[in-house]
């Protein structure tokens, strides 16, 4: 039995071990009937060995056999258990185990060889994973890559002052297919498969590697990198997060909508994938919200003995008896849905009023931005210190490992973030301006916007201003009820207290100047948004 890829740890070739192996088994005046080559697989446990499980199947086949030598017991064994098993299993089929590198020869006193060397085997073995483990640890603490590089990512090495070092590249290749993916995903357009499958189209794939050639991304594999803080610029080890030294593919805001898109997704139960209308997986039966239960429509299609096809929207739960909610034709649901982006339309001497009132908040926030900016230090100092904490309850055993980590994780991306946020905190208050003006005009004539809009643009208006929609019949036509983004919800709130709305109106604004500027700091101070892909919807605006 032969084991290494090329080389042993004591630098013996597989060759090398053969010519061993075979002068033990002269001594011993045993022909050889067969050699077994496992490579790469030295050192494991027997359950991750199929060449060493497939020996002991070979030998319980043939009773001639007599011995079976191996080249070392600490290239044989991983542990002494796994040892002291193989020897029972041989035993009991009458074969004797013998070490081409060691002769413990005969008697108990042998056998107790065996077994001390196999335990000082495993001791060794153990020693070196652990100084393996903090070595990788401290490599990560520092920001460097444990492992293969990630995909969008190679392994180099480059010269640092006459030294040539192993560093991580940027995979000029895929790279910008990786970052293009999470930009795509951040729209709300594309579940994984089809974002899988533009991906391959565009020539994305797998690097080869000694067991697996090229191949397309799958849709699981997609799903790991949206997920993975590594492409924010962060160094995953053993559950804990590390600000790493390789390039970031994605912005921290980019990658926070993609979680906000998988968090969504997840949290609505929306399968993904591609469906068939723009509205699939959105819309919620208001006749069992109202009875306390909670099931979502359901697209359909049916086609009639001309072969005309009929969409329409049931309930879920009418498949199961529990509801009577009729058969809802698409047509009229969506100008029931129109109608209710109508009910959002403001005059436009408010949506004027409102930009002015937006743009004076915006300037009043400018004028406090080295407040802004105290205020983040402070707060990544109060994150640094929950850190220490964490790190002493883990010290004091006060907190389980599991969550440890998992909080850990959390509050060093956070700390990412944050720091991020010291540097681009004008900007990202600038971005949520743009965002609260492009909703303003959106508000001037959003039903008819709705009406003249694709499915995928109509989809991201849907998921733009409404958080939940319930739907009903009267016995004629179709009945929405809704609740609003809560952005959407502050903007309105704001924008019915300026004077333009209420004179429109005929009434009085009780709100002063100040009570409103409280309103809109409160709208474009906001640090959530319900707009995943705010600039997607601006070609659209300007269409009308």
């Amino acid at each position: 039995m032969f084991t290494a890829i090329d080389i042993d740890a004591d630098g013996n070739s597989i060759a090398t071990q053969r010519e061993a192996c075979l002068v033990r088994a002269k001594r011993v005046k045993a022909p050889v009937i067969k050699e077994f080559v496992e490579p790469g697989n030295s050192a494991q446990t027997i359950a991750k060995r199929p060449v060493f499980r497939e020996l002991l199947q070979y030998v319980e086949e043939h009773p001639e056999i007599s011995y079976v030598v191996i080249y070392m017991r600490s290239r044989a064994f991983r542990n002494s258990g796994d040892a002291a098993i193989t020897k029972r299993i041989l035993a009991g089929m009458g074969v004797k185990l013998i070490s081409a590198k060691e002769d413990f020869g005969d008697g108990y006193m042998a056998e107790a060889m065996e077994a001390v060397t196999d335990i000082m085997n495993e001791v060794q073995v153990r020693q070196s994973g652990e100084d393996i483990k903090q070595k990788l640890l401290n490599k990560a603490k520092n920001g460097g890559t444990v492992g293969r590089a990630k995909l969008g990512y190679i392994n180099d090495r480059r010269d640092f002052d006459g030294r040539l070092v192993n560093t991580i590249g940027i995979d000029e290749a895929r790279a910008p297919l990786i970052r293009w993916a999470f930009e795509q995903y951040a729209t709300g357009d594309y579940s994984t498969t089809k974002l899988a499958a533009l991906l391959a189209e565009q020539g994305l794939t797998t690097r080869k590697s000694s067991k697996w050639p090229e191949r397309p991304l799958s849709r699981s594999q997609l799903g790991l990198i949206l997920r993975d803080p590594y492409y924010l610029g962060m160094v995953t080890f053993k559950g804990h997060v590390y600000p790493g030294r390789h390039e970031a593919l994605v912005t921290p805001a980019l990658f926070d909508r993609v979680q906000q898109v998988i968090d969504a997704r997840v949290k609505r139960g929306q399968r993904d994938r591609v469906h068939n209308h723009f509205a699939r997986g959105m819309l919620h039966c208001g006749r069992c919200h109202d009875a306390g239960r909670e099931h979502r429509l359901i697209f359909a299609e049916a086609k009639n003995h001309a072969n005309q096809i009929y969409e329409y929207f049931l309930c879920r739960g009418r498949q199961d008896g529990l509801c009577d909610l009729p058969y809802l034709p698409t047509a009229e649901l969506e100008r029931a849905l129109t109608r209710e982006f109508a009910s959002l339309r403001l005059s436009p001497e408010a949506i004027d009023e409102a930009k002015r009132e937006v743009q004076a908040a915006l300037d009043h926030v400018l004028s406090r931005h080295a407040e802004q900016r105290a205020r983040l230090q402070k707060e990544l100092k109060k994150l640094d210190v929950q850190e220490e904490r964490l790190v002493d309850l883990a010290s004091d055993g006060a907190l389980a490992t599991d969550k440890l980590r998992l909080r850990l994780r959390d509050l060093q991306i956070k700390k990412h973030e944050v720091r991020a946020s010291l540097d681009t905190t004008t900007e990202s208050l600038q971005q949520h301006t743009e965002m609260v003006l492009s909703y303003l005009d959106l508000m001037a004539r959003p039903d008819a916007l709705f009406t003249a809009a694709t499915g995928a643009v109509k989809r991201k208006l849907l998921a733009a201003f409404f958080s939940r929609i319930w739907v009903d019949d009267d016995g004629h036509l179709p009945q929405v009820a809704r609740e609003f983004q809560s952005l959407v919800t502050d903007i309105r709130d704001a924008v019915l207290t300026s004077p333009a709305n209420t004179k429109s109106v005929g009434e009085n604004s009780d709100a002063s100047d100040s009570e409103r500027l409280d309103l809109y700091l409160k709208v474009i101070c906001s640090s959530k948004t319900s707009l995943v892909a705010g600039a997607g919807l601006e070609p659209a605006t300007s269409r009308l």
